[in-house]
């Protein structure tokens, strides 16, 4: 063997190592095969949205992809970082909870500039270059948690709303055309206020409420809110008032705790919009682009499920004690 064949040998393994070499190729059991999935999640010490991450992951694996999750920290900025990391991580797909509308276009077109399939998760973004979108019937959960309001209260009643992530779409989506137009139909509703909220964790709501108790003191009989996670501190500013008997408070957007407050009957409702089932919605997505399929209707909206005491021990659902295949039924911690 010449000198200048031994050379060309030797660069040859140095550029492509053994491993690859002796794999067989695409669709031999190469490494490169390996489907992995970048979870682009909203805010991780959100209930709701770590519980969301947590599906999203488990029902990516299950079918035997890897995933890589990042957390924008409902910060619209890192999150544009976060896919920017993604996109030179070499994901192959992306599931992505927009932080908000408008500010998550340029994380989401940057997805498809690097020819990265990417499907919104339970929010929407003004982008019109995802590969799909699910989410919730925002409105009808306005409209549900309003109806059960006035079914408890026919002769009327005052209320105080906490509203937000401020910026995100669903509580936008919620207030402006669930909300407000079914609180209009009943004119002996009256909403003493509306505070606007950066986050929906539970530290937020239960200031909201201390300052709102002190303000507004026993003209208040409900507390409503957004999501679970600003109810969730209207209730412990209640309790610790020792307002339990006059002030009801209105979750929405179902979590763990939540569930707990339905139970013990310190939180009267939620909406549950089920994380399992939007998980599980993705993955039919994420495998259609597998597949090199474009989706025929690339929105998808599921339905809300109304939670109160009467049900809380019979909905079937992941986050009631399953996973996202194998669903169950609720059981109390106490």
């Amino acid at each position: 063997m010449t000198h200048k064949r031994l050379a060309f040998l030797l660069c040859v393994l140095l550029l492509f190592p053994l491993s690859s070499v002796f794999a067989g190729g695409e669709g031999e059991g190469s490494v490169d095969d390996k489907i992995v999935v970048g979870l682009s999640m909203v805010q991780k010490d959100s209930d709701w949205w770590n519980t969301t991450g947590k599906f999203c992951k488990e029902a990516c694996e299950a079918e035997g992809w890897e995933t890589v999750t990042v957390w924008g920290g409902g910060d619209q900025q890192k999150q544009i970082k976060d896919i920017e990391d993604l996109i030179a991580r070499g994901v192959d797909y992306i599931l992505m909870g927009p932080i908000q509308p408008e500010g998550s276009m340029v994380g989401v077109d940057k997805a498809h500039s690097a020819g990265i399939p990417l499907v919104t998760v339970a929010r929407r973004s003004n982008s019109k270059n995802s590969y799909a979108e699910v989410f919730f019937d925002e409105a009808q959960v306005g409209i549900e948690q309003m109806e059960q309001i006035h079914k408890d209260y026919p002769d009327g009643c005052n209320i105080v709303f906490l509203y937000g992530p401020v910026g995100a779409g669903y509580a936008k989506t919620m207030w402006d055309d669930g909300t407000v137009p079914t609180m209009e139909k009943y004119s002996n509703i009256k909403l003493l206020e509306q505070y606007n909220h950066p986050s929906d964790i539970t530290s937020d709501g239960i200031k909201t409420a201390e300052d709102s108790i002190v303000r507004f003191g026993d003209q208040i009989d409900i507390f409503a809110a957004s999501n679970d996670g600003l109810a969730l501190g209207a209730v412990r500013a209640v309790q610790a008032a020792g307002l339990g008997e006059k002030i009801k408070v209105y979750g929405a957007g179902l979590t763990l705790m939540g569930m707990e407050a339905i139970h013990d009957g310190t939180m009267e409702f939620s909406a549950m919009k089920s994380q399992g089932k939007l998980a599980m919605k993705c993955v039919e997505y994420l495998k259609m682009a597998i597949a090199g399929e474009t989706p025929q209707n690339k929105s998808h909206m599921l339905q809300p499920i109304v939670i109160t005491k009467d049900n809380v021990l019979t909905v079937r659902d992941a986050a009631f004690g399953g996973t996202v295949t194998n669903p169950s039924t609720w059981k109390p911690s106490n």
